[in-house]
């Protein structure tokens, strides 16, 4: 049995048809606002690997924003 609640930044997964999955994150970006990014997949465990790719690669863009605005002190 699989929990209905996942982690807190791990984005949501949905059935959204047939045999279709929406991943869904919503950071906050570097300026403050949410954006919400969106993968699709024929598979569950397809559209959790998606998803997972898609965080990675989000939070290094907004880290790499966050720098180039000076947001981020470096310790």
């Amino acid at each position: 049995y699989k929990g209905k609640i996942r982690r807190s930044g791990t984005g949501g997964i949905y059935k959204i048809g047939e045999n279709l999955w929406e991943g869904r994150y919503t950071p906050t970006n570097a300026q403050g606002k949410r954006v919400a990014c969106n993968v699709y997949a024929h598979s569950l465990e397809e559209c959790e690997q998606k998803l997972d790719e898609m965080i990675k690669i989000k939070k290094a863009e907004i880290a790499s924003e966050k720098e180039k605005l000076g947001i981020l002190k470096h310790a």
